[in-house]
């Protein structure tokens, strides 16, 4: 008897022990939780994955460090997605998948299952849950590495989210996976599952960055250089375990002495703009310090009413504050990106064979997925008459994943459910049913209502978070970006009209404006425009389209022009300018010109053989051709590097008719508009052309055999590239 009460005692304590360990947890994750967390999330939320998390670290027995399962395992939030219930959903399910396997297959096997789920497609910024992105069953690069980390720390397995901020040898950025092994962190494509770890497609694009960083919850405490710490996350810096790197250290000069206090800002170029990687306070010696790859980067610093500016191609960098606010000045600088060295990696013929098999099967298995959205079908037939309207105030991604509560929360109300990029949840048959007792009735009654009875609490959301207006509503709290959500929303729950400008993140604007009239559309791939002041920088985000006119503040401006080259490094043209409230003029971007005519870079082989859809044998290509310029396109198959090639053929569609030679698309993945097309498959001419080899290959050659240009691999900027050199032909 004695021994069964024993027993007892000896379990109850162990609950007693588990249960604390887990509220430790609990606590530890309230400790750094970004603002917008705490008020959509509450604490039995949190309490039941964090049970669910120290079940598969019993079950599974991984032996992972408590630093590694608690900054890289125990977290829900990756980047900057909706949190949702997958932990508690899919964590059985993936555990049954990898039992009994060592860490390293065991993740592998992991990133097959999200290739089952879903592939890539571009989209808008708004990143979804792992559960919408799998409901879909395709999302960016960005979404795919939250599905692929959720999945791997579902199932005990610690895991991040690298990625490059940008790119230096081309527009665009991407983000991966990196998963922890026993041995260390161990990168692979997340959604693109290869044979081994440390090879992905990006294997030689990503010898090109200068910079890899990724965001870890909480104080971390590793052997990674740290670029910030923030009160919810440490942003850490891993590019030194993937290419040669420096520390580049930047000197501020104010009339010739250490300029302390002053900001530095460390800058990518990319979509026609100098992209902020990190902004730093210099110390009292005038310096601050970053690691970098083995590139130029472009750095800005100021301080009170002056800054200056240079470019970093080495360890040391010193800048003088040499120009004012208000100057207007031109000037003229080159940025090189880092040569393509690319990472190695070890696979046999037969494991590249096995994993193409599998691939082809798991295309299969994801398309036999149900990814109709029915809320959407339910509404049609319940509301015929205002379905359409509402249907159609949607983005493309929402069609995918829209709920019918929030469907049916639109009715009332006028405007977008949508203000900003924040998740859609209901929230006007909530406010309307204890709506304001004062019965606001203007934009300025919502306003005073807003600033008397929510709190702006800002400091607790780094990744700028988006609140949605029901959880502002119920804690009558937000950040100021919420705050601004959280306005439009009411507005438009009373019937008041009301806008948020995405540009500029205006709600209220009673600054002196002035119109510009662009006399060029290729906004983000020529030019960009960015308000400048102590401040800091503004970049005007007109991702959603280029008006005729451009109504803007009064203010301080740089103007921001590039030419990419096809070695990827940029000829670039700096404006600072001032623009004056009522002015009424052009905008006017200059474009530097490489100044030469295409020239011979390489040959191959004309008579090189390929098979011609229907055709019973394979040709040559200068038989199919004739003689002449033509482009060879040898394409890549599911990956993204093809992904964007396709798109960027497809971009360059008019151009390519008007200019009317031959097009030969070689592979599986064919791009749609090309009138003078010719489709094949590769025969032999792939083992023709000059280094490098990465698909997608895309040259422009001539009948003797020279080629004038080629891109190989990643490179968002085909279609200029190829607008800029077949006219010169």
């Amino acid at each position: 008897m004695k021994r069964i009460s024993l027993l007892i005692i000896t379990a109850a304590l162990a609950l007693v022990s588990c249960k604390n360990g887990q509220q430790q947890y609990v606590d530890w994750l309230y400790r750094y939780m970004p603002l917008p967390d705490s008020l959509q999330y509450d604490r039995s939320y949190w309490e039941e994955n964090v049970a669910k998390t120290l079940e598969t670290r019993g079950k599974m027995g991984w032996n992972v460090p408590e630093r590694e399962f608690r900054h890289f395992v125990l977290p829900l939030r990756v980047n900057n997605e909706t949190l949702d219930d997958f932990r508690l959903k899919y964590s059985d399910t993936l555990c049954a998948r990898v039992q009994g396997m060592n860490l390293t297959d065991a993740a592998l096997e992991i990133n097959h299952w999200c290739h089952e789920q879903a592939t890539y497609q571009p989209s808008d910024g708004r990143t979804g849950s792992p559960t919408d992105i799998i409901l879909r069953g395709v999302g960016r690069c960005g979404e795919e590495s939250v599905l692929a980390v959720a999945a791997l720390r579902a199932a005990g397995i610690p895991a991040r989210q690298v990625y490059t901020p940008r790119w230096a040898h081309t527009d665009d950025n991407h983000a991966w996976v990196e998963v922890w092994t026993g041995d260390g962190w161990h990168f692979m494509g997340a959604c693109e599952p290869e044979a081994t770890l440390d090879r992905a497609w990006f294997n030689g694009a990503v010898s090109r960055a200068m910079i890899l960083h990724t965001k870890v919850y909480g104080d971390y405490k590793g052997p990674e250089d740290v670029i910030q710490r923030t009160p919810c996350y440490t942003e850490i810096n891993v590019v030194r375990g993937y290419v040669p790197a420096r520390r580049t250290e930047v000197t501020v000069l104010e009339n010739g002495k250490p300029a302390a206090g002053a900001s530095v800002s460390f800058r990518i170029y990319n979509y026609a703009e100098f992209y902020n990687v990190v902004t730093y306070k210099t110390d009292n010696k005038g310096q601050a310090a970053l690691d970098t790859g083995l590139g130029d980067m472009f750095v800005l610093a100021w301080k009170g009413s002056r800054f200056g500016y240079g470019v970093a191609s080495g360890e040391k960098l010193t800048l003088e504050l040499d120009h004012s606010f208000g100057e207007a000045f031109v000037d003229s600088l080159v940025i090189v990106p880092p040569r393509e060295h690319p990472l190695a990696s070890s696979v046999t013929p037969g494991q590249l064979a096995d994993n193409a098999r599998r691939l082809a099967l798991e295309d299969e298995i994801r398309a036999s997925h149900d990814h109709v959205n029915h809320a959407l079908e339910r509404f049609r037939e319940e509301h015929p008459a205002q379905a359409e309207h509402i249907i159609g105030l949607l983005s493309q991604k929402d069609l995918s994943d829209v709920k019918n509560d929030v469907l049916e929360d639109a009715l009332l109300g006028t405007g977008s459910q949508r203000v900003e990029l924040e998740h859609l949840r209901p929230y006007r048959q909530e406010i309307l049913s204890s709506a304001p007792e004062s019965g606001l009735s203007s934009p300025a009654e919502v306003m005073n209502w807003c600033r008397e009875n929510i709190r702006i609490q800002n400091g607790r959301n780094p990744q700028e978070l988006r609140t949605s207006p029901v959880a502002v509503w119920r804690h009558r709290t937000a950040d100021s970006l919420g705050f601004k959500i959280f306005y439009v929303a009411l507005c438009r729950t009373l019937g008041i009209e009301a806008g948020y400008d995405l540009v500029t993140g205006s709600i209220e604007n009673n600054a002196p404006q002035a119109l510009l009239k662009p006399v060029s559309d290729k906004y983000f791939r020529d030019y960009t425009l960015t308000r400048f002041s102590p401040a800091g920088t503004s970049l005007l985000d007109y991702e959603s389209g280029l008006p005729e006119v451009l109504s803007i503040d009064e203010g301080y401006y740089l103007l921001t022009t590039g030419r990419r080259l096809a070695d990827g490094s940029v000829l670039a043209r700096l404006e600072f300018f001032n623009v004056k409230g009522g002015e009424n003029r052009e905008l006017v971007p200059i474009v530097r010109d490489s100044g030469d005519r295409p020239s011979v870079i390489g040959s191959m082989d004309p008579e090189a053989p390929f098979l011609a859809d229907g055709a019973a044998a394979p040709q040559s290509l200068l038989s199919a051709t004739g003689r002449g310029y033509f482009l060879l396109a040898i394409m890549g198959h599911r990956d993204e590097p093809t992904s964007h090639a396709k798109s960027e053929l497809e971009a360059a569609a008019s151009l390519l008719n008007a200019w009317g030679r031959p097009v030969v698309i070689l592979g599986k993945t064919r791009p749609e508009g090309l009138q003078n097309a010719i489709m094949g498959t590769d025969a032999g001419v792939m083992g023709t052309l000059p280094e490098p080899h990465q698909l997608p290959v895309i040259a422009l050659c001539d009948s003797f055999g020279r080629v004038v240009y080629l891109s190989s691999g990643y490179n968002t900027s085909l279609a200029a590239d190829l607008e800029r050199i077949i006219p010169k032909l």
